[in-house]
């Protein structure tokens, strides 16, 4: 039976880094298992780049101005601040930064469909770019069948301007129209996607995940003497420690004896520590994701903070992590939404809302009281298992083959 062959366009893909790129990499090489995957990507090569015989990766470049003012680790609270302002101040003089992407990566698409034709497309938003060609080549090849996964939300999103949302609705009109599927990262977010375009014929939640096979069996803390924080991944927008800080300040007030630790690894300078903290906040590079696993198991809980209300169906990529870890999650979430609820069916960890600051000390004094008595919670081994995102992909691997059949 001959091998089904499977466009992925994303702009996400290695070698950069990031929660989005761990998905479609996840995509690629998991679904590589079974089918040929070439990926159509944004990055410096000219070239495509073989990995496999049944995965290929094809680079294209956007305006390298945007890829040189990117945010990273070392960049101090100044450099971040002057680099975030001018990609913002850009985005008014260059409209549309990835248009030489777009249209480069239709070219390459359509040449390699006339050359050997692909079975079926998928493309994953955000940014619009990767939709915008799946649109074009759904408009010449609409025999071929397509999968519009949808890491976020579009036009539906509470945080974009009116401008953007117009334009959002115009591209779900064409989704609604081309698309045979839709997938996305959460139940909630598919839901609303069933109202949006009801054109549509399947629907599908993909979750995020973690990936490694690292096997933990240590339940107690490795350290009684400390109180171990973990926190893994940057702060960004209302994703701030602001309120978490203001718990944390008294909890250690009302515990004067303990010794606190929170570690932050891989955080932007770009948040201010308390000076009643000054000693119990420690600042650590970004680590490999294996070694951040590991770090991750080694703490008494690893801190989730994602602001109440607005959004809906928002898990983190980190909370997925965290779960394979083997240790109790502290989340800082809206209590209502799926990542609270992922923690209570797991009974994996301690939620307060991300507002509440008596709420987080006290939930704070929980997890202490159960560190004291052994009693902390974690998943177990089948519930961990279920998250992995080998085990996700098998489900987008399902639709490809419900969409195919001859």
């Amino acid at each position: 039976m001959k091998t089904k062959r499977i466009a992925l366009v994303t702009t996400w893909f290695p070698p950069i880094n990031g929660v989005a790129v761990s998905r479609m990499n996840a995509f690629a090489n998991y679904l590589s298992e079974e089918f040929k995957v070439e990926v159509f990507c944004l990055g410096e090569k000219s070239e495509k780049l073989k990995k496999t015989d049944r995965l290929t990766v094809h680079f294209s470049n956007s305006n390298k101005l945007f890829e040189k003012l990117k945010s990273n680790q070392a960049d101090n609270k100044l450099v971040h601040n002057v680099k975030t302002a001018l990609r913002i101040a850009l985005k008014y003089i260059i409209k549309n930064p990835l248009d030489s992407w777009k249209n480069s990566t239709i070219q390459k698409l359509k040449a390699r469909h006339k050359e050997e034709a692909f079975d079926l497309i998928i493309s994953s938003y955000s940014p619009q770019e990767a939709h915008l060609v799946a649109i074009e080549f759904c408009k010449e090849f609409s025999n071929v069948p397509w999968i519009a996964d949808m890491r976020d939300e579009m036009s539906s999103n509470p945080y974009i301007d009116l401008n953007t949302k117009n334009s959002l609705k115009a591209i779900e009109e064409d989704v609604n129209k081309y698309a045979s599927a839709i997938t996305s990262v959460s139940k909630p977010i598919v839901d609303e996607f069933r109202q949006i375009c009801p054109s549509v014929s399947f629907f599908e939640e993909i979750r995020n995940g973690f990936d490694h096979e690292i096997i933990f069996h240590n339940e107690k803390s490795l350290n009684n003497s400390t109180f171990n924080l973990g926190y893994f991944g940057t702060f960004y927008g209302e994703i701030k420690p602001n309120n978490f800080f203001k718990s944390l300040a008294i909890f250690k007030a009302e515990n004067p004896g303990l010794t606190v630790k929170m570690n932050v690894f891989g955080g932007y300078n770009n948040y201010n520590i308390p000076i009643e903290l000054k000693n119990n906040i420690i600042k650590y590079p970004k680590l490999e994701y294996t070694e951040a696993i590991v770090k991750m198991n080694e703490m008494d809980a690893n801190v989730m903070l994602h602001p109440s209300g607005g959004r809906i169906g928002v898990y983190s990529g980190k909370l997925f992590d965290y779960i394979s870890a083997r240790k109790s999650i502290l989340a800082c979430v809206d209590k209502t939404d799926v990542a609270a609820d992922l923690i209570t069916e797991f009974n994996c960890g301690y939620v307060s809302d991300f507002q509440d600051v008596n709420g987080t000390v006290l939930i704070l004094n929980q997890l202490l009281d159960d560190k004291t008595n052994e009693r902390m919670r974690h998943a177990n081994s089948e519930q961990i298992a279920s998250l992995h995102r080998k085990n996700q992909v098998k489900k987008l691997a399902e639709l490809i083959n419900q969409l195919t059949q001859k």
